[in-house]
């Protein structure tokens, strides 16, 4: 039986397809995006079916976590279809307002400022935000915490929001400065490098990393309360590694915070009122 997380991707992955169809001369390799809304549809009906029929693992598994695993193919889909609306970058109006807030391009100024050590550190940090999707679940899922699936659907429920605003706001970000601001680097650098190659980029405002830490640390700090200053490092360091590294500028991620907090107070008392808690 579907549930309702279930529910919410396959609303999406319509409601996508619809919007591909409605902007269609503004988009690019249409039919590969349909073909991969088709995809993930049917194999949300697939492991809700054998999840259903085999009570055991790995169904069981795989159909609690497979949401954030989708989530490395809905950002950079996202991102591809920044320009579908709105054929132009926004980031001109957005450098402005930065700069009206905060007075120094600060995506320029800090790395600058920080030797390679720092400049790694950051970038660990940024990495950070895809392993909170999942890791603290996953220590307490033997446990079978009961926030899990609420948290399920409350992260992809703040993507799916993020990356709506990704697609009706086009910017990229200060993401072209890397190349001269950001040295080579040991270890992280480099695989946050790789991690772009791999798709596109862009989607800068608001900052979804930001706003999706919010969610995942405050839930994290529900799944584990004895390890809260972890979660407040972890929050502070990719809030800041978003525009330390160059991914956003920090009105972005000001903005994340507000949309992310919004999230949190309201997302999940649409799901408890549809599953009666």
């Amino acid at each position: 039986m579907l549930n309702f997380t279930d529910k919410l991707i396959i609303l999406y992955e319509l409601l996508l397809t619809v919007h591909i169809f409605i902007f269609r001369s503004n988009i690019e390799n249409v039919s590969g995006h349909l073909q991969m809304n088709i995809i993930v549809v049917l194999w949300i009906i697939i492991i809700t079916f054998l999840a259903g029929k085999y009570d055991r693992q790995p169904f069981k598994f795989l159909h609690t976590f497979y949401p954030v695993w989708l989530l490395i193919w809905h950002y950079p889909q996202a991102c591809d279809l920044r320009y579908s609306v709105i054929p132009f970058s926004l980031d001109p109006y957005l450098i402005q307002l930065d700069l009206a807030i905060f007075r120094i391009p600060l995506y320029e100024v800090i790395p600058q400022k920080l030797n390679l050590l720092g400049m790694e550190i950051f970038h660990l940090f940024y990495f950070g935000y895809y392993l909170s999707l999942a890791i603290p679940a996953l220590i307490v899922y033997r446990q079978r915490h009961t926030k899990i699936a609420e948290f399920m659907f409350v992260i992809m429920a703040t993507n799916f929001i993020h990356q709506w605003l990704v697609i009706l706001i086009p910017a990229d970000g200060p993401v072209p400065l890397r190349a001269d601001l950001i040295p080579e680097g040991i270890l992280m650098i480099p695989i946050m490098d790789l991690v772009y190659q791999l798709h596109t980029g862009g989607g800068a405002m608001p900052s979804l990393h930001v706003a999706g830490a919010v969610i995942t640390c405050l839930y994290a700090n529900k799944f584990l309360p004895n390890w809260t200053t972890l979660w407040v490092i972890l929050f502070c360091g990719i809030t800041a590694a978003t525009f330390i590294c160059c991914y956003h500028y920090p009105v972005d991620s000001l903005v994340g915070i507000f949309t992310g907090l919004v999230c949190y107070m309201y997302i999940p008392v649409i799901y408890k009122q549809y599953n009666n808690v």
